[in-house]
């Protein structure tokens, strides 16, 4: 069974996706996300930039549930579970920048 993570095509869609999302181009970057996610639907990083995407978007509580389905998924992917905590503090945290992963 091929390695999907290991792609050149997944980390390349991977890589332009948070690259879109830093510079706010929406629909793009959603595009990519679903792509990678599509290639690996078992993979962290698609979730966690769908976290970020839902993020920007104003919709926290579905960024929530991204940044969890990537942490299950993955419990060592540090990326969704620094966003989950940054999102979810009170106080301090929410000044911290998003990780993209890359």
């Amino acid at each position: 069974m091929k390695d999907i993570k290991n792609s050149i095509v997944y980390k390349t869609y991977i890589r332009e996706a948070a690259a879109k999302l830093k510079c706010h181009n929406m629909d793009e970057s959603f595009v990519l996300i679903m792509r990678a996610l599509t290639m690996d639907s078992d993979a962290p990083e698609p979730h966690n930039l769908l976290g970020i995407y839902n993020e920007l978007k104003g919709n926290e509580a579905m960024a929530r549930k991204h940044y969890r389905a990537a942490y299950a998924l993955d419990p060592t992917y540090e990326p969704a579970s620094r966003n989950l905590e940054r999102l979810c503090a009170f106080y301090g945290a929410r000044a911290r920048k998003a990780d993209f992963g890359i």
